[in-house]
């Protein structure tokens, strides 16, 4: 370990205080922080890296990151998706500078080392010639592979083979995915947005963890617009800290207005939800969270488009480029037996609000890359500096919520953040527990 780690172990230890709500600002964009965070954090715990619905034909593929290591996920001649770290075992070169492709091989553009998409080594230009008789050791040449599962059409990856099953490591984060990525089969529409900001990552994602507070302020514009009724409009609903440094708010309706998704897909979420899920769903105004560390999830605030009322579904992942810069990736999700209304107008409507140019994001991203200059800045790296996170610090969990984790009666709470950073700190230490 070097001098460098053991310094900033030490100054973690002794100033990030979860518990009581105390996190120091140099943490945000601090060099040796972001070090830890892509060797002990982005080096081993479960990342999302894609979709099944990307993936259906066999030879498909898209290259993702996990941390700052470029990987593709892809979907073998024998229909078993894996994901590599993108490559060549010759020297390095990557294998496919394409975001996406169908192929049965992949051939480094370098020394021309080939591999098939299940990861073996096929072969090399004038191998006979220029390596020894016997050639080269296939199974030594083998693509570093990642482990790989999914739940509910969401594919994660990670590089330690000891620790927590992916079942285990979302938990109770399991039962509200259910209502977002799994209350049916669910695709993603068209390609990736993406876009670069200049903050920290963790910024955006303990913002859709923890943080319903800001919208009142930040976008005061949709009271102003009247899309809302009141300022207020963030604060019904619920709180959860789903453990292990998931999180999420609820937002929902004060009266009974039924269903605003399609009828047509009632039967499907029926045979798929259980009746507290369904139920909830029903009543969902918006729902937003974060599985630890930066997949991010929303359905937002339903709005008419046309005259009708849609919501966008999207799924985000916050890339991280270095301790103050970020890459977005922003997917449009909908349900794929949906009608095409549903489905037209919720894209829309997705790219009206939470997307590069929509209106949410235009106000959030100016937040975070503000943060991030004052944390960056040096009389701010102070370890005096000390943040607040102590909203909702002495409330109590609810008792008859239908649902797992520590749940609080309305979205005015910070006890999902108190709980990422918990997790992060562990981490970053090596003192979590293996589940």
């Amino acid at each position: 370990m070097t001098h460098v780690a053991i310094n900033v172990e030490e100054r973690l230890r002794a100033t990030v205080r979860p518990e009581t709500g105390e996190i120091p600002l140099f943490t945000y964009a601090d060099p040796d922080v972001y070090r830890l965070e892509l060797e002990r954090i982005f080096g081993r715990v479960w990342l999302f890296v894609a979709h099944e619905s990307e993936l259906e034909e066999e030879g498909a593929f898209v290259v993702r990151q996990m941390g700052e290591q470029s990987v593709i996920v892809a979907r073998g001649d024998d229909s078993e998706i894996r994901v590599f770290l993108n490559a060549c075992r010759h020297r390095g070169m990557k294998l496919t500078c394409e975001d996406r492709g169908v192929a049965s091989y992949w051939r480094c553009p370098y020394h021309g080392f080939t591999f098939a998409n299940h990861g073996n080594f096929m072969g090399t230009p004038f191998e006979r010639v220029a390596y020894p008789p016997d050639g080269l050791d296939r199974d030594r040449l083998r693509l570093v592979e990642a482990r790989c599962d999914s739940y509910q059409g969401l594919i994660f990856a990670t590089w330690d083979r000891e620790g927590p099953s992916l079942q285990e490591y979302l938990g109770d984060m399991r039962w509200y995915l259910d209502i977002f990525a799994g209350r049916a089969e669910m695709e993603l529409l068209g390609e990736a947005q993406r876009w670069v900001v200049p903050a920290a990552w963790r910024l955006p994602s303990e913002n859709f963890a923890s943080d319903a507070y800001h919208t009142a302020t930040a976008h005061s514009f949709l009271a102003r617009l009247g899309l809302v009724r009141g300022t207020d409009f963030g604060r019904a609903g619920y709180h959860v800290d789903a453990g292990g440094g998931h999180g999420l708010g609820m937002g929902v309706h004060d009266d009974d207005p039924g269903s605003y998704f399609p009828a047509e897909l009632e039967d499907e979420y029926r045979s798929r939800l259980s009746d507290d899920q369904l139920a909830l769903l029903h009543r969902i105004k918006n729902f937003h969270g974060n599985v630890f560390p930066n997949l991010s999830f929303l359905i937002p605030n339903f709005i008419p488009v046309d005259g009708r009322l849609v919501t966008g579904l999207m799924l985000r992942i916050w890339q991280p480029m270095g301790p103050d810069r970020l890459q977005a990736w922003s997917w449009f999700m909908v349900e794929r037996s949906a009608p095409d209304w549903w489905k037209e107008r919720g894209r829309r409507m997705y790219v009206q609000t939470f997307s590069s140019s929509g209106m949410f994001d235009q106000d959030d991203t100016e937040v975070w890359e503000a943060q991030t200059a004052v944390a960056v800045a040096a009389r701010s790296r102070s370890d005096e500096v000390m943040l607040d996170y102590t909203m909702g610090l002495d409330a109590e969990p609810l008792r008859d919520f239908p649902g797992p984790g520590r749940v609080y009666d309305g979205k005015f709470s910070e006890a999902a953040g108190r709980s990422y950073y918990r997790t992060w700190l562990d981490l970053l230490l090596g003192e979590e527990e293996r589940r």
